[in-house]
C-alpha cells in the first residue's frame, strides 16, 4: 500500500505532506503480548490510549508512539486503531519495551480538538503521555522514550530538548531536519517535479507555496523572492494574492482571510496545485475559521511556520536514533541527515545514531526489514533488553 497520509502541521495552511503505511512489518520474534486501554489528561483533554506490555514479567522500559499530522482522508491525526500505528506497537513490543499509542485529542474516544494545536501543544501532550507511565509500576521511569514519524519528529524533538531529565531517548522517522517552511516548500516543489509538471508550473506551485507561508506570518520571509518570481510569471492570481499579502490595506485578518479563499477557490482545479492540497485540505480548513478565531490563529502558526530543529536539536543530549529515506519526496533526507549530525554534535551529544535508507520512501517503505533490524538492535544495545 502505497504510503499516502496527508500531514499538517496546522490545521490552517500548513500543509507538509506525511503519511503512514499499511504494510505488515516482519516480526523479528513471536513472543505474546498483553493490551490495556488507559486515559489520562493533557490539558483539559481526557485521552484514551492501549498500552501494549510484553509478555515477560516487568517492569519495562517503554516507548511512547507520536504521530505525524492529519490524514488527508480523514482530517483527522491517527489514532490507537491506526494500522501503522499498531503494527509498530505490536512488533516494538517485542523488543521487551512498553508501547503506548493514544488518540489525540478529538480522534475516537478522547475528548478536545486537535485542529489547532500547535508544534508546542503537541510538545505538551507527548509530555502528558509521558508522565501518565510515570506513575505506574510495571514501567521503569527512567527508561522512557518517545517515538515520533514526520511531524512527529520535531515534536519528539520538542520534548527531548526541554525535559532532558524525563526522555530516555528518542526516535525519530523521517523527521525533517529543516524549518516548518522550508520543508512546505521543499515538498511541493519536488512532488510536483516527480508528478511531471513543467517548469514554468512548477514555479507557479512553488510561489504559491511561499505566498501561502507569508499570508500567515506577520512578519513575511519570502517578499523578496515572490516578487521576483512573480513579475517573471506575469499575469496570474498569483498577483492577486501577492498584492493581499504585501499590500492589504486597511482590511482586517478575517476579510484577508475570506478574500485569500476567494483566490484559492478560482485555483483548486489546476493541475499545477496538485502539491498544494487546496481543494482537498486548505479550503475546508479556511471555511471553518470564524472571525473570532482569525487573528489568534495567525499568530500561533505563524510561529509553528517559523518552527526550526536549529532552536532544539542543539539541545537534545538524551540518545538519538533518526531514520530517513533517500526517496522521500517530503522530507529532504540527506539534507536532514546532516543537520541532524551537525545539531547534535552541537549539543555534544554522544550517543546517536543516523540513518538513511537508500530506496525508502517518507514511511520507510522500501526498507522495512532493514528499519526493524536496525531498531531492535539499537534497543538491545540500550538497555541489554
Amino acid at each position: 500500500m502505497a504510503f499516502k497520509q496527508r500531514f499538517i502541521l496546522t490545521s490552517l495552511v500548513v500543509l507538509l505532506l506525511v503519511g503512514c503505511s499499511a504494510k505488515r512489518p516482519t516480526p523479528t520474534s513471536t513472543s505474546p503480548w498483553t493490551e490495556e486501554t488507559v486515559t489520562f489528561t493533557s490539558a483539559a483533554n481526557q485521552l484514551r490510549g492501549i498500552l501494549t506490555l510484553p509478555g515477560t514479567p516487568g517492569p519495562y522500559p517503554a516507548i511512547v508512539l507520536i504521530s505525524g499530522s492529519e490524514n488527508e482522508d480523514t482530517g483527522l491525526r491517527p489514532g490507537v486503531y491506526d494500522l501503522f500505528m499498531t503494527h509498530q506497537a505490536h512488533n516494538m513490543v517485542q523488543a521487551g519495551f512498553a508501547i503506548l499509542r493514544y488518540d489525540p485529542p478529538g480522534v475516537g474516544k478522547s475528548t478536545g480538538d486537535s485542529h489547532f494545536e500547535t508544534l508546542d501543544d503537541r510538545a505538551r501532550e507527548s509530555m502528558a503521555v509521558v508522565d501518565y507511565l510515570q506513575t505506574r509500576r510495571d514501567i521503569q521511569l527512567d527508561r522512557i522514550g518517545l517515538w515520533g514519524i514526520s511531524q512527529g519528529g520535531w515534536v519528539i524533538e520538542m520534548a527531548a530538548a526541554d525535559n532532558p531529565q524525563d526522555i530516555a531517548f528518542i526516535i525519530s522517522v523521517s523527521g525533517s531536519g529543516v524549518s516548518v517552511a522550508e520543508q512546505q516548500v521543499w515538498g511541493v516543489e519536488t512532488q510536483s517535479r516527480a508528478a511531471g509538471l513543467s517548469e514554468s508550473d512548477i514555479a507557479k506551485a512553488v510561489l504559491f507555496a511561499r505566498l501561502l507561508i507569508d499570508w500567515q506570518l506577520t512578519k513575511p520571509v519570502y517578499q523578496t523572492a515572490n516578487e521576483t518570481a512573480a513579475a517573471m510569471l506575469g499575469e496570474g492570481p498569483w498577483q492577486d494574492f501577492k498584492k493581499l499579502i504585501y499590500e492589504p490595506g486597511e482590511i482586517t485578518r478575517y476579510e484577508s482571510l475570506q478574500a485569500g479563499i476567494g483566490i484559492l477557490e478560482t485555483i483548486q482545479d489546476e493541475p499545477w496545485t496538485s502539491a498544494l492540497y487546496i481543494k482537498q485540505l486548505y479550503l475546508p480548513q479556511l471555511r471553518s475559521i470564524t472571525p473570532d478565531q482569525a487573528d489568534v490563529l495567525q499568530g500561533s502558526y505563524g510561529d509553528t511556520l517559523l518552527t526550526d530543529p536549529k532552536d532544539f536539536l542543539p539541545r537534545v543530549t538524551s540518545p538519538v536514533l533518526a531514520f530517513f529515506g533517500e526517496a522521500d519526496q517530503l522530507v529532504p533526507a540527506q539534507k536532514s541527515a546532516e543537520l541532524y549530525k551537525m545539531y547534535l554534535n552541537q549539543a555534544r551529544n554522544k550517543n546517536f545514531k543516523i540513518v538513511v535508507f537508500p530506496d525508502a520512501d517518507h514511511g520507510l517503505n522500501g526498507a522495512t526489514d532493514e528499519y526493524w533490524k536496525t531498531l531492535f538492535e539499537w534497543l538491545g544495545e540500550l538497555y541489554n533488553t
